[in-house]
Order: C-alpha cells, then structure tokens, then sequence
C-alpha cells in the first residue's frame, strides 16, 4: 500500500516537535542517572565530630556537627551527588582530618569542589582566600581589597560564614582590621584551636601575638607593624604571619629597615 508523500511529512514533523518538546526533560533525567558519586563520613577531631563529603572534583563540606545537624548540607548533597558511605571511604576522610591535627599542613593542598556555593563573588572570594598559606592570616577588608572590592567587607564575611568548606578553605584565618581574631561559624574556641594548630598563638585577649609580622605579597617582604613601609603597602597585598620564621617558610624576605629577623 502506497502512502502520500506529503502525509508522511507531516507525520515525521509531528513526531520531530514530540521529541524536542521531550528533550529537556529527557536531558535532565540523564543528569540524574549519570549523577557523580559523593563519599560521606564522620570524622572526630579536638573540635568535635565533623560531617565530610567528598566527589569527584574534591572535598564539597566539612561540616560541625555540634553546631548543628547535617540535615541541609545532606540535603544540599543530594541534589546533586549519589552519596556512599563505606569503611574505605571513612577511613580515608577520617585520616585527613587526623593528618591535619597532627601538624601535617600539607593535607590543606586537597582539591576542593566549590559547587555548593551561590554566587560567583562568593567563589571568587573563597577561592582567594586560599591562597593565604597555613601561618598567615587576612582581614576581612584586605581580602575584601584583594578581590578588587575593598569597600565589601561586609559581604565577604557574609561568604566566610556561609562557607561549605571550612578548615580545608581557611575562613578561620580570616579576621578583623583591629588584630583581634574575630567571629567564626563553628565558634570562637574552634577558631583559636585552628589558627593554634597553624602556628598562631592566641591568647585571652583574642588578639594576634606581638611577634607578628606584616608580610607583603608583591615585594616578598616581610616587616615590624610599625615600619613605615608596611604603613606604605596596599592592603590588597598584605598578610599577617605569626612570627618571622611563618613569613620566611612562605618565601618571604625580612625588610631591611625595620630588620624583623
């Protein structure tokens, strides 16, 4: 039996609409099938328990446990990952956390996922700060300077305190324009423990120690905080590090006027 040419056209046309109108939503059901696993453990450490979730691309949380439940962050994960949770993958989370309590800095370096942040600024900002090495700390408004956007210090603790990351994305060593060491979101005593455990000394006062030093990004060099050219530096090129030896570990120089080591 012959059909009409021009009716079978119109039938290929009718299922070509079908499935492109079907297409977007055979798209995301593909995503969903090809999902990218995620594995989940928890971890203890001298700050307590700590929820850790690892994909494909790095650590995506790292969360306190005793400052609340994992439920959102659990909730965050299963949009997008399959999550596993076994003896391998515990054992193998578990041990960067042991690593980094036991001095093993080098720990910090793992890749990390960002993907559970919102924004582009908050990225960027988070990105940033790690580049402050393990030793070294940032005010809000001098990183807020490094990003280019010196007057939105209020928007990068804002990220700070949201960070999916911590430890792992420094936020606890960032802190404020006056040398105290300032808030945190898993608690003040979990910042001074952290920054503790990376060379800082933080006493009662919750300020940085007296030997601190000003280190400059640009020149390499390091100077006193009361040297004239450290009053001279950008702040968008400033670090604090705890002591000399931190600033010289970090490549840095000491200054020839004010001779800090």
């Amino acid at each position: 039996m012959n059909f009409p040419t021009n009716r079978i056209e119109a039938e290929d046309r009718t299922v070509d609409a079908l499935v492109r109108r079907a297409q977007p939503e055979l798209q995301r059901a593909m995503k969903l099938i090809r999902r990218p696993q995620a594995r989940v453990a928890i971890a203890p450490s001298p700050i307590g328990k700590l929820f850790i979730a690892q994909g494909p691309r790095g650590l995506v949380t790292v969360h306190f446990l005793a400052i609340r439940d994992a439920g959102r962050s659990l909730d965050l994960l299963r949009r997008r990952f399959d999550l596993i949770e076994n003896e391998p993958s515990t054992a193998a989370l578990r041990h960067y956390i042991d690593r980094y309590f036991a001095g093993d800095l080098s720990v910090l370096a793992l890749p990390v996922d960002l993907s559970l942040v919102e924004s582009e600024f908050q990225r960027r900002a988070l990105t940033r700060l790690r580049l402050v090495p393990p030793g070294a700390v940032i005010s809000y408004q001098g990183l807020a300077a490094a990003l280019g956007h010196p007057e939105a210090q209020r928007a990068v603790g804002n990220t700070m305190a949201s960070n999916p990351v911590p430890i792992f994305v420094p936020c606890h060593r960032v802190i404020k324009s006056d040398g105290t060491i300032g808030n945190y979101g898993g608690g003040v005593k979990r910042k001074i423990i952290l920054l503790r455990t990376e060379g800082f000394v933080v006493k009662g006062d919750l300020k940085l120690p007296a030997r601190a030093v000003l280190g400059h990004q640009k020149s390499r060099i390091f100077c006193r905080p009361e040297c004239s050219a450290a009053k001279r530096a950008r702040q968008a090129n400033e670090l604090i590090f705890a002591d000399a030896a931190h600033a010289q570990d970090a490549g840095l120089r000491a200054c020839k006027i004010c001779r800090p080591a």
